[in-house]
């Protein structure tokens, strides 16, 4: 049984966890779909609710339109991951995990006639309550943490493999538990995890110690765009087209490569600029604490968390960079005043 871990006294959230948890045991088959370009929490997440749902006797479907980044397919369940869905697809409930906005949740998500009630878990700050259940708590270190609550109020048991998932989501979203978002309740779910048979050692080395040789080919490509400004508080790579190209290589290869610029001392905020299209690019933001990237990142159509935020940007690779650290540097001024 999974541990009974307190997380502050919110009656209407603990409400919609029990109006979630009894969707899940009326329903019989659901679909579960996370933001586009899934990380660690949006998939081990997911995965791990997947995989319990299917053992309470439900079918499920996983979507997701990249499917599984290379060094998260060792997740239990990530094979069975499609990337697309056909029209005649029925569910009687899809659950969105770590998605932010129902905008992020790929191209084949069914009208609301055959994807049934919108359960919505996330633990952004600015998060669009899009579900006819929100379970939306900015204070979960990460969604891993809301589908462990979901799952004791269920009182269902944790197996090896969900265990794993939910360890990825947990190690994903707190920075192998670096961030300030490390919280008791974290700490006391990753026990369980561990006191299940959860290796991290060896999960940790499957995530980040097991790369392809091209993207270490990426990297040191990427990393000699490294640029840094604003008197030594800014910090940016750039991966192109024409390095994806170089290396032969897909864009979801460079995740993770912002946490180089982050490292620098004196570092307040980094970013990484990744071309998708000759107009269209993908930035990535990291905050030491000082700047809310997240409201940076708000005001280009994106979202994400005080530290940790990502966007979408329309303009040639000069345009977007030069308007992106534009506001970057705003930020910056308003807290030297």
């Amino acid at each position: 049984m999974p541990v009974s871990v307190p997380h502050g006294d919110h009656p209407a959230r603990d409400r919609e966890i029990t109006r979630c948890a009894e969707l899940l045991e009326r329903g019989a088959r659901f679909l579960l779909t996370m933001h586009e370009f899934p990380d660690g929490d949006a998939l081990g997440s997911a995965l791990a609710l997947a995989l319990a749902l299917e053992q309470r006797g439900k079918a499920t479907v996983v979507y997701s339109p990249q499917g599984a980044p290379q060094n998260l397919r060792f997740l239990p369940g990530a094979n069975r991951i499609v990337n697309s869905l056909s029209r005649e697809e029925r569910f009687d409930a899809c659950i969105a995990c770590d998605a932010g906005d129902s905008s992020r949740l790929g191209p084949d998500l069914p009208q609301a006639e055959r994807r049934g009630l919108m359960l919505n878990l996330d633990h952004h700050p600015r998060t669009r309550p899009f579900g006819d259940v929100n379970i939306v708590d900015p204070r979960a270190a990460a969604v891993g943490v809301l589908v462990h609550r979901v799952l004791a109020r269920l009182g269902h048991p944790l197996t090896l493999d969900i265990a794993t998932c939910l360890w990825v989501s947990l190690v994903c979203d707190t920075g192998s538990f670096r961030h300030s978002n490390t919280n008791p309740e974290c700490m006391a779910i990753a026990k369980e995890l561990v006191d299940l048979g959860v290796r991290p050692g060896e999960v940790t080395s499957r995530m980040y110690e097991s790369q392809p040789l091209q993207r270490v080919r990426l990297l040191s490509e990427v990393l000699k765009t490294l640029s840094v400004g604003m008197n030594g508080q800014v910090a940016w790579v750039t991966a192109s087209r024409e390095i994806f190209d170089l290396v032969g290589t897909q864009e979801e290869t460079a995740d993770g490569f912002i946490s180089y610029p982050r490292s620098i001392a004196g570092v307040e905020v980094a970013l990484l600029f990744r071309e998708e299209t000759a107009t269209h690019h993908r930035v990535s933001f990291r905050s030491r604490g000082k700047v809310d990237v997240g409201a940076i990142a708000t005001r280009f159509g994106g979202g994400g968390h005080h530290n940790a935020a990502g966007c979408a940007v329309e303009g040639s690779l000069d345009e977007v960079r030069a308007i992106v650290l534009r506001e970057v540097e705003k930020a910056l001024e308003r807290f030297r005043r």
